[in-house]
This record gives structure tokens, C-alpha cells and sequence, in this order.
């Protein structure tokens, strides 16, 4: 891409005629070329996808494994510091940030994770590839035709590991990145088109700014449709998908998420390394980030452990540093100490510790002040017992997704079952907090297996 060239936020079948006109607009921090709006290009290209369809089935599963995960691990190897600062440009990142978030995802593309992926989920992975036998009857698990992803704009990588998925269980592909996700999506796709042929037609991608009025025809005909659709964001977003999609249309919803840290620092020396950490990845903009930290012990201690926490955030300001945050969200940090600060000439039970340039904060206060910003701020409340964590995380219920242990040993167990009442769906040590092994329970699902349906021959 020369300087001044907008990007191409589009990668379309190689069969397809390339349109005649492109938009031009600014999304992730660049500037990006797309198609125009037109229902009647939406309508062929979700037609030549279909007509893929039959292509992709004939491969096997074990070919699909080998040729994605190649082309995963093909995508990591290549990655110079040309496309990394690309990539971090897009989504807002350093170029540090990028190379690790990017490291961590591509964990989960290769040929060995999409293997473990498979035999996590089927107890003979070939059902995809036709029927066998199970206790006296055949079963058969295939994906309803076109698969629509939009996904979300904050983090690199979503949308291919959303794409793998669907392609694993042989689902065609019309993807709509974040804005912060579209130059690694389109890497991707361009790199999966020059690999194999047999998949050149089963996989598109096409940005356009979502909730744009001059997009409504275009949006309406590509959820017309697709057979079903996965979308990744905020309530307002997945309430104007589902609402849009016909009945019948299997939606997969992934709204925005918080997650949660629980720490006995009696149990676990390191524990402030690893909340650090689970803190500064992904600047706080990923749906595992780490917002909340209830600390077992009281407050004196609390509040010694968060001076600790605040020299690892430093620390990590250095060697993994932060880019420079919109205006808007620095604004409202800024009110949000302010707010503390008055808090605090009323309550002792509120400190803070801020970095330079606000890279970082720690915020030791009441459940009651805790309002998740962004930007590397980790609010930390002491908490007596497990039972007292309980009652702080149950109004959260509707949002939590990943908690982090550090220091409950055997005591994960029991605790295990109150989170997951409460809605929690993946417990881990706080160290694994930031990126999920390839196999994790997506919210909740089994992220081959909401995307497929099954069917029985007696």
C-alpha cells in the first residue's frame, strides 16, 4: 500500500468482476477503499458464496485443518514490522502491543489448535464430512449455508479466528471487520485465496459502516441472506442485527464483556504481575480484559498490594506501551478522577495511583465507585472472604465472562460453582486470563457447535 492510497477494506472471490466504483471513507484511523452500496452486488455475492458451498463440502475436514492452520501459521511467520505497525495503526495499538496481541491470537490458527479444537468438540471430527455411526443410529453435523460475521472493532484477530471457525465446519464466508480489525482480516483473506483453490470462493470480506442509512439496503439484502450470522459488539449493534434478520436466521451474539480478576496475595507472591499484565493487554479493549480486581484481605493490605500493582503497570507502560488515547476517552478518565478525588476528601477508603500522561490507573475503592473506562485502569476492592465476592460480582452478572484466580488452590472448586451461577463462563488462572486456548467454551457455547446443526439417519 503506497502512502496516500486509501487500503482496501475488501477481498472478494477471485471469480468476481471487480466493481466499477469504490467509497472511500476513514475507519480505524485510516483511509480505506470499499464497493459502494448496491443491493445488487450484495445479492452476488452472497450468490457466488453460496455456489462455493458444494466445493467446500467435498474437502475434508483433515484438508481443511491442514490448509487454514498453514495459512495461520504462514500469516504469523510473515508478519514484519511494515504490517505490524499497519496493523497497530488500525487498531489503535503500539506496535509492541500489536506483535503480542497478534502473537496470542495466532496461537489458535494453527494446524495443531484447530486439531484440538476439532476433538474437543467431536468425538469423531469426519461427522462433518458425512455420517457415522452412534448408538444405533448416524449422525451427521453439518453448517446451515452462508455464514455471516460482523465483528467487533477493538482487537486484532477476532474476525479470522471467527472465519476459521466457520470454514472449519465448512460454512462459506462473507465477513464484516471492525474498523480496527481490517487490515489483518484482509491479509488473512488474501493470503487463504493464493493457498487453495477449493476455498478461493468461499470466502469474502466487505466493510461498510455499520448504522450508515445509505448502507441500509445493502445491510438488509446480505441478512436476507445468509444463513446465519455471528455478531460481535455492543447491545445497540446486536439489537440492530437481530432485529434486521428474518426469522428463522440462527443469530450467535458476543456482546461486550468484563472481566474480572480475584486475588489472594497470601496464596500467589505474583499475583500483581499477573493482574498487571491481564490490565495492560489489549489496552482494556478486549472481551477478557481485566477491569475489576476484588482483592481478598483488608483494606491496609489492599492498599500496600496496589502500590505493588501500580510499579507493575509502570513497568509495563515501558515495555509494552500504550498508544495515545482519543480525546474523548481521556476526557472522561480525567472527570473520573476528579469525581474519586472529591469521593475521596469524604470516604479514606478511595486511593489512586496514576501514571504518566494517565498510561495507567489503579483506583483502590468501594464496589459502589467501580465504573470500567478503559485505558489500563484497574479498580481494585478488598474483599473479606469469597462470599463478599459473590455479592459484589452479582450485579454484573449480565456482562461477566472471564475470571481470573490467582492464590485459591483447591478453593477454585467451590467458588467455581458460585461464579458460574452468576454467569461467569470461563475460570482460569489469571496468568491464562488474556488469551483463551483454542478450545475455550465461547461464552458460554462450543464455538464449533453453535455453528453447526445435527441431523440423524435410523
Amino acid at each position: 500500500m503506497s502512502a496516500g492510497t486509501p487500503a482496501e477494506a475488501w477481498v472478494w472471490p477471485p471469480d468476481l468482476t471487480r466493481p466499477d466504483a469504490l467509497q472511500t471513507s476513514t475507519a480505524g484511523g485510516m483511509s480505506i477503499g470499499y464497493p459502494k452500496s448496491d443491493h445488487h452486488l450484495a445479492r452476488i455475492v452472497m450468490s457466488s458464496l453460496a455456489d462455493s458451498r458444494e466445493r467446500l463440502a467435498a474437502m475434508s475436514v483433515h484438508d481443511l485443518v491442514n490448509v487454514l492452520g498453514t495459512v495461520g501459521e504462514r500469516l504469523a511467520d510473515g508478519l514484519d514490522d511494515r504490517i505490524v505497525a499497519e496493523i497497530a495503526g488500525n487498531a489503535g495499538f503500539t506496535p509492541a502491543m500489536a506483535q503480542v496481541v497478534v502473537r496470542g491470537m495466532a496461537d489458535s490458527w494453527t494446524t495443531e489448535a484447530l486439531h484440538r479444537l476439532l476433538r474437543s468438540e467431536f468425538t469423531d471430527p469426519t461427522v462433518l464430512d458425512g455420517f457415522v455411526s452412534d448408538a444405533g443410529r448416524e449422525i451427521r453435523a453439518v453448517a446451515p449455508g452462508v455464514t455471516l460475521h460482523i465483528g467487533a472493532g477493538s482487537v486484532p484477530g477476532v474476525t479470522i479466528t471467527s472465519i476459521v471457525r466457520a470454514l472449519l465446519v465448512k460454512s462459506p464466508v462473507l465477513a464484516k471487520p471492525g474498523a480496527g480489525d481490517i487490515v489483518l482480516t484482509t491479509l488473512f483473506a488474501r493470503e487463504l485465496h493464493r493457498a487453495d483453490a477449493r476455498l478461493r470462493g468461499a470466502l469474502a470480506i466487505q466493510y461498510w459502516p455499520g448504522g450508515d442509512p445509505g448502507w441500509e439496503s445493502w445491510e438488509r439484502e446480505i441478512l436476507t441472506r445468509a444463513d446465519q450470522v455471528v455478531v460481535y459488539g455492543g447491545d445497540d449493534t446486536i439489537e440492530s442485527v437481530r432485529a434486521k434478520t428474518p426469522a428463522g436466521t440462527r443469530v450467535i451474539e458476543h456482546p461486550n464483556r468484563l472481566g474480572v480478576g480475584i486475588v489472594d496475595p497470601g496464596a500467589a507472591a505474583d499475583a500483581d504481575d499477573q493482574a498487571a499484565r491481564a490490565v495492560a493487554l489489549f489496552d482494556q479493549k478486549g472481551c477478557v480484559s481485566t477491569h475489576l480486581i476484588l482483592f481478598l484481605g483488608n483494606h491496609g493490605d489492599a492498599e500496600r498490594w496496589c502500590g505493588r500493582l501500580a510499579a507493575r503497570l509502570e513497568a509495563l507502560s515501558s515495555a509494552l506501551p500504550a498508544a495515545a488515547a482519543p480525546e474523548g476517552d481521556l476526557s472522561a478518565r480525567h472527570q473520573l478522577r476528579g469525581r474519586l478525588a472529591v469521593q475521596r476528601a469524604v470516604s479514606g477508603d478511595i486511593r489512586l495511583w496514576t501514571g504518566n500522561a494517565g498510561a495507567w490507573t489503579v483506583a483502590l475503592a468501594p464496589p459502589e465507585f467501580v465504573e470500567p473506562v478503559g485505558g489500563r485502569t484497574a479498580w481494585v476492592v478488598p474483599v473479606p472472604d469469597l462470599s463478599g465476592c459473590v455479592d459484589i460480582l452479582a450485579p454484573l452478572a449480565r456482562v461477566l465472562q472471564t475470571v481470573g484466580l490467582a492464590g485459591l488452590g483447591a478453593r477454585r472448586h467451590e467458588f467455581g460453582e458460585a461464579l458460574i451461577a452468576l454467569g461467569a463462563t470461563r475460570i482460569v488462572p489469571l496468568d491464562q486470563a488474556p488469551f483463551p486456548d483454542p478450545d475455550w467454551l465461547h461464552d458460554g457455547s462450543r464455538p464449533l457447535g453453535e455453528l453447526v446443526r445435527w441431523a440423524e439417519l435410523r
